[in-house]
Protein backbone atom coordinates (compact mmCIF):
# COMPACT_ATOMS: atom_id res chain seq x y z
CA UNK A 1 0.00 0.00 0.00
CA UNK A 2 1.21 3.32 -0.87
CA UNK A 3 1.51 6.11 1.77
CA UNK A 4 0.30 9.25 1.70
CA UNK A 5 2.01 12.58 2.76
CA UNK A 6 -0.03 14.98 4.64
CA UNK A 7 0.68 18.09 2.85
CA UNK A 8 -0.12 20.03 5.83
CA UNK A 9 3.09 18.92 7.83
CA UNK A 10 6.82 18.96 6.91
CA UNK A 11 7.54 15.57 7.12
CA UNK A 12 6.50 11.90 6.09
CA UNK A 13 3.35 10.43 8.45
CA UNK A 14 4.74 7.30 8.24
CA UNK A 15 8.46 7.95 8.82
CA UNK A 16 8.46 7.67 12.49
CA UNK A 17 12.32 9.13 12.78
CA UNK A 18 11.08 12.22 10.54
CA UNK A 19 8.23 12.91 13.30
CA UNK A 20 10.74 12.22 16.15
CA UNK A 21 12.78 14.45 14.20
CA UNK A 22 10.27 17.55 14.38
CA UNK A 23 8.66 17.04 17.64
CA UNK A 24 12.05 17.83 19.37
CA UNK A 25 12.61 20.84 16.97
CA UNK A 26 9.05 21.72 18.43
CA UNK A 27 10.54 21.37 21.85
CA UNK A 28 13.74 23.82 21.39
CA UNK A 29 13.20 26.97 23.47
CA UNK A 30 12.34 29.79 20.89
CA UNK A 31 14.76 33.00 21.64
CA UNK A 32 13.28 36.62 22.22
CA UNK A 33 14.53 39.81 19.92
CA UNK A 34 17.18 41.49 22.54
CA UNK A 35 16.65 44.65 23.77
CA UNK A 36 18.69 46.87 20.90
CA UNK A 37 16.91 44.53 17.93
CA UNK A 38 13.66 45.61 19.10
CA UNK A 39 15.01 49.43 19.47
CA UNK A 40 16.34 49.27 16.33
CA UNK A 41 13.22 47.56 14.65
CA UNK A 42 11.28 51.21 16.12
CA UNK A 43 13.68 53.41 15.05
CA UNK A 44 13.48 51.65 11.00
CA UNK A 45 9.93 52.08 11.82
CA UNK A 46 9.79 55.52 12.98
CA UNK A 47 11.90 56.87 9.99
CA UNK A 48 9.74 54.76 7.73
CA UNK A 49 6.69 57.02 8.69
CA UNK A 50 8.65 60.20 8.37
CA UNK A 51 9.18 62.12 4.85
CA UNK A 52 12.27 61.47 3.26
CA UNK A 53 14.85 64.40 3.43
CA UNK A 54 14.55 65.24 -0.10
CA UNK A 55 10.69 65.29 0.49
CA UNK A 56 11.22 67.79 3.38
CA UNK A 57 13.35 70.43 1.75
CA UNK A 58 11.20 70.34 -1.69
CA UNK A 59 8.90 71.05 1.12
CA UNK A 60 11.12 73.82 2.36
CA UNK A 61 11.66 75.61 -0.82
CA UNK A 62 7.84 75.02 -1.76
CA UNK A 63 9.14 72.21 -4.50
CA UNK A 64 6.21 69.88 -3.54
CA UNK A 65 3.91 70.69 -6.65
CA UNK A 66 3.65 72.63 -9.94
CA UNK A 67 3.77 76.23 -8.44
CA UNK A 68 6.58 75.32 -6.65
CA UNK A 69 8.85 75.11 -9.37
CA UNK A 70 7.36 77.94 -11.01
CA UNK A 71 8.97 79.86 -8.24
CA UNK A 72 12.13 77.82 -8.27
CA UNK A 73 12.63 78.47 -11.92
CA UNK A 74 11.48 82.41 -11.08
CA UNK A 75 14.66 82.26 -8.78
CA UNK A 76 16.75 80.65 -10.88
CA UNK A 77 15.92 83.56 -13.53
CA UNK A 78 16.48 86.14 -11.29
CA UNK A 79 19.45 85.07 -10.53
CA UNK A 80 20.92 84.69 -13.79
CA UNK A 81 19.72 88.24 -14.37
CA UNK A 82 20.95 89.74 -11.41
CA UNK A 83 24.21 88.11 -11.65
CA UNK A 84 23.83 89.51 -15.64
CA UNK A 85 23.02 93.13 -14.01
CA UNK A 86 25.93 92.84 -11.55
CA UNK A 87 28.85 92.16 -14.50
CA UNK A 88 27.04 94.28 -17.30
CA UNK A 89 25.86 97.60 -15.24
CA UNK A 90 29.17 99.47 -16.19
CA UNK A 91 29.25 98.75 -19.97
CA UNK A 92 25.51 98.30 -20.73
CA UNK A 93 23.95 100.91 -22.35
CA UNK A 94 21.32 102.65 -20.24
CA UNK A 95 17.89 101.46 -22.14
CA UNK A 96 19.33 98.18 -22.02
CA UNK A 97 20.03 98.15 -18.41
CA UNK A 98 16.37 99.78 -17.60
CA UNK A 99 15.42 96.92 -19.87
CA UNK A 100 16.90 94.66 -17.26
CA UNK A 101 15.67 96.12 -14.28
CA UNK A 102 12.77 96.09 -15.45
CA UNK A 103 12.48 92.21 -16.19
CA UNK A 104 13.83 91.63 -12.72
CA UNK A 105 11.24 93.61 -11.12
CA UNK A 106 8.52 91.54 -13.14
CA UNK A 107 10.22 87.92 -12.05
CA UNK A 108 10.40 89.43 -8.49
CA UNK A 109 6.23 90.58 -8.57
CA UNK A 110 5.60 86.73 -9.97
CA UNK A 111 7.55 85.16 -7.29
CA UNK A 112 5.90 87.39 -4.63
CA UNK A 113 2.25 86.26 -6.15
CA UNK A 114 3.40 82.63 -6.60
CA UNK A 115 4.92 82.77 -2.67
CA UNK A 116 1.11 84.12 -1.53
CA UNK A 117 -0.60 81.19 -3.30
CA UNK A 118 1.33 78.36 -1.97
CA UNK A 119 0.06 75.60 0.00
CA UNK A 120 2.59 76.27 2.71
CA UNK A 121 1.37 79.26 5.41
CA UNK A 122 5.42 79.51 5.92
CA UNK A 123 6.22 80.19 2.09
CA UNK A 124 2.25 82.54 2.34
CA UNK A 125 4.18 84.77 5.11
CA UNK A 126 7.39 85.07 2.63
CA UNK A 127 5.24 86.32 0.21
CA UNK A 128 3.63 88.48 2.23
CA UNK A 129 6.27 90.32 3.59
CA UNK A 130 8.12 90.22 0.31
CA UNK A 131 4.49 92.24 -0.81
CA UNK A 132 3.81 94.41 2.07
CA UNK A 133 7.07 96.46 0.09
CA UNK A 134 4.79 96.50 -3.09
CA UNK A 135 1.16 96.89 -1.98
CA UNK A 136 1.56 100.66 -2.84
CA UNK A 137 2.06 100.61 -6.09
CA UNK A 138 0.71 97.52 -7.42
CA UNK A 139 -3.41 96.52 -7.14
CA UNK A 140 -2.56 92.87 -8.42
CA UNK A 141 -0.69 92.68 -4.97
CA UNK A 142 -3.50 94.32 -3.02
CA UNK A 143 -5.71 91.70 -4.24
CA UNK A 144 -3.87 88.98 -3.49
CA UNK A 145 -3.17 90.21 0.01
CA UNK A 146 -7.03 91.29 0.57
CA UNK A 147 -7.57 87.23 -0.37
CA UNK A 148 -5.22 86.22 2.02
CA UNK A 149 -6.50 88.49 4.68
CA UNK A 150 -10.27 87.64 4.30
CA UNK A 151 -10.16 83.58 3.03
CA UNK A 152 -6.70 82.33 4.45
CA UNK A 153 -7.18 79.25 6.98
CA UNK A 154 -4.08 80.26 9.22
CA UNK A 155 -5.22 83.07 11.41
CA UNK A 156 -1.19 83.72 11.43
CA UNK A 157 -1.24 84.31 7.62
CA UNK A 158 -4.67 86.55 7.88
CA UNK A 159 -3.00 88.66 10.30
CA UNK A 160 -0.01 89.03 8.44
CA UNK A 161 -1.31 90.25 5.43
CA UNK A 162 -3.74 92.78 7.44
CA UNK A 163 -0.52 93.90 8.49
CA UNK A 164 0.75 94.32 5.29
CA UNK A 165 -2.74 96.54 3.69
CA UNK A 166 -1.58 99.19 6.33
CA UNK A 167 -1.17 101.93 4.06
CA UNK A 168 -4.33 100.79 1.79
CA UNK A 169 -6.50 101.05 4.42
CA UNK A 170 -7.64 105.00 3.23
CA UNK A 171 -8.87 103.71 -0.02
CA UNK A 172 -12.19 102.38 -0.22
CA UNK A 173 -11.90 99.22 -1.94
CA UNK A 174 -9.24 97.87 0.61
CA UNK A 175 -10.83 99.88 3.85
CA UNK A 176 -14.76 98.76 3.10
CA UNK A 177 -13.37 95.18 2.60
CA UNK A 178 -11.71 95.25 6.07
CA UNK A 179 -14.30 96.83 8.34
CA UNK A 180 -16.89 94.62 7.23
CA UNK A 181 -14.24 91.78 8.08
CA UNK A 182 -14.26 93.21 11.22
CA UNK A 183 -17.61 93.57 11.50
CA UNK A 184 -17.96 89.59 11.13
CA UNK A 185 -14.61 87.57 11.87
CA UNK A 186 -14.55 85.41 15.69
CA UNK A 187 -10.62 84.79 15.48
CA UNK A 188 -9.13 86.81 18.00
CA UNK A 189 -5.98 86.99 16.45
CA UNK A 190 -7.44 88.79 13.28
CA UNK A 191 -9.49 90.98 15.41
CA UNK A 192 -6.24 92.57 16.83
CA UNK A 193 -4.31 92.67 13.44
CA UNK A 194 -7.83 94.54 12.70
CA UNK A 195 -7.81 96.62 15.51
CA UNK A 196 -4.48 97.20 15.39
CA UNK A 197 -4.60 98.19 11.69
CA UNK A 198 -7.51 101.15 12.56
CA UNK A 199 -5.83 102.45 15.36
CA UNK A 200 -2.91 103.43 13.28
CA UNK A 201 -4.02 103.62 10.11
CA UNK A 202 -7.70 104.42 10.52
CA UNK A 203 -10.01 107.33 9.28
CA UNK A 204 -12.44 109.13 11.93
CA UNK A 205 -15.53 107.19 10.62
CA UNK A 206 -13.24 103.69 10.81
CA UNK A 207 -12.10 104.82 14.37
CA UNK A 208 -16.04 105.33 14.92
CA UNK A 209 -16.69 101.82 13.86
CA UNK A 210 -14.60 100.35 15.93
CA UNK A 211 -15.86 102.47 18.78
CA UNK A 212 -19.35 100.92 17.68
CA UNK A 213 -18.37 97.27 17.91
CA UNK A 214 -16.80 97.68 21.30
CA UNK A 215 -19.65 99.27 22.59
CA UNK A 216 -21.88 96.09 21.75
CA UNK A 217 -19.31 94.09 23.28
CA UNK A 218 -18.40 92.39 19.64
CA UNK A 219 -14.92 92.33 20.20
CA UNK A 220 -13.32 90.20 22.47
CA UNK A 221 -13.10 92.21 25.90
CA UNK A 222 -9.26 92.30 25.90
CA UNK A 223 -9.38 94.31 22.63
CA UNK A 224 -11.76 96.69 24.16
CA UNK A 225 -9.40 97.13 26.85
CA UNK A 226 -6.88 97.97 24.33
CA UNK A 227 -9.04 100.22 22.32
CA UNK A 228 -9.61 102.24 25.69
CA UNK A 229 -6.19 102.46 26.22
CA UNK A 230 -4.96 103.64 23.10
CA UNK A 231 -7.73 106.13 22.55
CA UNK A 232 -7.45 107.29 26.47
CA UNK A 233 -10.98 106.36 27.11
CA UNK A 234 -12.13 104.68 30.72
CA UNK A 235 -15.30 103.20 28.62
CA UNK A 236 -16.24 102.98 25.27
Amino acid sequence: MTDHKDTSLPFEISDASEQKLWQALGDLPRAEPSADLCRRFYEQLEKADRPSLGARIRGWLGLSNNTGWVTATACLLMGFAVAQLSVESDTMQPDRLIALEENIALLNRELVLDRLKNDAPGTRLLGIHNASYLVQDDQEIVQALLVRATEDRSPSVRSAAIDALGPQLSSAAVGDELMNLLESVESPIVQLALVDLVLRNGNQQQLDQLLRLGNEERLHPDLIRHVNKSLGRESI
